[in-house]
């Protein structure tokens, strides 16, 4: 079923539109939820609550692109989940969020109110400007929570290639943060 009668049942709040989202994108769905959350129950869970996220913001929402929104709501629930069960503490490998600390002033990652829309418009202006290798591992790694090792495999790189190409775009995003007025 295509995306555009997907979102036409929802509207119609017709229940037959869940299970087709989940044919749909239930699997990319999942992996999502299981790269933030490292836990095929919590990312179970997460898609679950995200389907009903879904459900529940469709209408009055009508997003252009569907599985970018649906993706984002799976994200956010398993960013959740992961906060609520305190993920980080528990394993090693902490969600790839800290990797990118050192690139985004402190001022926006204390202030209480961040403009978060502004922060999310350059830092998409800056990966504009970047190589397509570089914006897909970008994405992968600090979007999709993707590992580095299944960054490489789908880029055909090595995995420290791609370690590489990520830390230098981190410091290249910092700098171009300075550049457009935000201070570390």
């Amino acid at each position: 079923m295509d995306d555009e009668k997907i979102i036409q049942l929802l509207f119609a709040r017709d229940e037959t539109a869940l299970p087709a989202l989940e044919e749909k994108y239930g699997q990319a769905c999942k992996k999502i939820a299981f790269n933030v959350t490292h836990s095929a129950a919590d990312a179970e869970e997460a898609c679950s609550d995200a389907m009903l996220g879904v459900w529940n913001s469709i209408p009055p929402n009508r997003p252009v692109h569907f599985f970018p929104y649906v993706a984002k709501v799976v994200r956010n629930c398993a960013l959740k989940k992961a906060r609520y069960n305190g993920a980080e503490k528990r394993r090693g490998d902490a969600v790839p969020f800290s990797e990118l600390e050192e690139c985004i002033p402190a001022a926006l990652r204390t202030q209480e109110e961040v403009d978060v829309r502004q922060l999310a418009r350059l830092v998409n202006k800056f990966l504009e400007g970047q190589d397509r290798a570089t914006r897909v591992a970008f994405v992968k790694r600090y979007w999709y929570c993707e590992s580095v090792r299944e960054i490489a495999s789908a880029l055909g790189m090595r995995a420290h290639a791609v370690t590489s190409r990520l830390s230098r775009a981190r410091g290249r995003l910092k700098e171009f943060l300075i550049e457009e007025g935000y201070s570390l």
